[in-house]
């Protein structure tokens, strides 16, 4: 069992932490600003979590004359979330603190259509990032980044390799029960969707995000706000895409090309690096259609392409995909080109689903 913080939080009070969480030391003035709200509020809120060693404050003199500004931060290691990532073939935890520090990061590759071995997995990790759990640390949440398709919205889902197993375990009461922690449950391709959010320098109100791991998975945002639909399976675009040879998964990107990591790619014969470029257009040509979809259905400023491609090959990708159906193309022919608004698309080689996860504890406790 991790140590749960119990301080109950306000709403002004989480939006401070969750804006020191994302932006850094902040100046009182600036929080004051930023809010609207008076000094006299924001230093009761701020008050409480200084007395918790949640928060420091530090006097800061600008100029010579004058009260020194005061400059906010999170404690390091004071208050910490738990991510977990479990996918077909792959769990892993990581425990980090509200800034971002790093206690504990584990991560195993195995076939884990049985969920039993997947927990069994996991229970060894836990136990391992509890004992790494800086003293007098608190946590305020995990988030689960699962792959699978939601049977029970944030709570069960049907895992490739053994879903009538998997549909059998509440995944969600498991690892509450194993932590002792609120946990929130999300799919792993909409849990990306908001990590890749996190680090955006301006976010796109309107956006999709299209995940290609050993499985196709997306998520949206609408509003500046995941959508997770009537079940939780809000985005899940890869049942558009049909199975074969040709079906645009980051393993069978890497096998069309004959590498075992990306880091091989330098070193492929051209024959073989010509080969690879051919199946891509094949596999644009399967992806084209579900994105037409997203883009007629969806309407979406940006379809970020969420896979640790490289640059290269993603830009070829990107390049053979098409999102102007033939059936749009002929609704719209008298249409001025300059008039057509369709998605861009962009690529985010960075995947980490237990820090996306993380990020889920984070919205979970703290709001977004």
């Amino acid at each position: 069992m991790f140590p749960r913080f119990s301080l109950p939080l306000s709403g002004i009070q989480k939006d401070i932490l969750r804006r020191l969480a994302l932006e850094g030391p902040l100046k009182r003035a600036g929080l004051i600003a930023d809010t609207g709200l008076s000094a006299q509020t924001i230093m009761r809120a701020i008050a409480p979590l200084r007395d918790a060693d949640v928060v420091s404050e530090t006097p800061i003199r600008i100029g010579e004359r004058g009260q020194p500004a005061r400059e906010l931060r999170l404690r390091p290691g004071r208050l910490c979330l738990l991510g977990v990532s479990v996918s077909e073939f792959e769990v892993s935890v990581k425990l980090r603190d509200l800034a971002g520090a790093i206690f504990y990061r584990e991560r195993e590759r195995g076939a884990y259509g049985d969920p039993e071995l997947a927990m069994q997995t996991l229970g060894l990790m836990l136990a391992q990032a509890r004992a790494a759990l800086p003293p007098g640390s608190d946590c305020i949440g995990t988030g689960i980044a699962a792959q699978g398709y939601m049977v029970e919205a944030g709570r069960r889902v049907a895992a490739r390799g053994g879903i009538t197993d998997w549909i059998a375990l509440d995944l969600m009461g498991r690892i509450e029960e194993m932590t002792g922690l609120p946990t929130t449950l999300e799919n792993d391709s909409r849990a990306l969707a908001l990590w890749v959010q996190d680090n955006l320098p301006e976010l796109p109100q309107e956006a999709f995000f299209l995940h290609l791991s050993s499985g196709i998975g997306g998520g949206q945002v609408s509003g500046g706000r995941l959508v997770r639909g009537a079940w939780g399976n809000a985005g899940s675009v890869g049942g558009l895409i049909p199975r074969g040879p040709d079906r645009p998964s980051e393993t069978r990107i890497r096998a069309a090309f004959g590498v075992e990591t990306w880091d091989e790619l330098p070193g492929i014969p051209p024959r073989k690096r010509q080969e690879g470029m051919e199946w891509l257009t094949r596999a644009a040509a399967q992806l084209s259609p579900a994105l037409q979809a997203v883009a007629s259905l969806i309407d979406p400023e940006v379809i970020y392409i969420v896979c640790p491609l490289p640059d290269e090959i993603a830009e070829a990708l990107i390049a053979r995909v098409s999102l102007l159906s033939e059936a749009r193309r002929s609704t719209l022919k008298d249409l001025p080109p300059d008039k057509l608004r369709l998605p861009r698309l962009a690529h985010w080689p960075s995947v980490e689903p237990d820090i996306a996860a993380c990020a889920i504890a984070r919205d979970a406790a703290l709001g977004r």
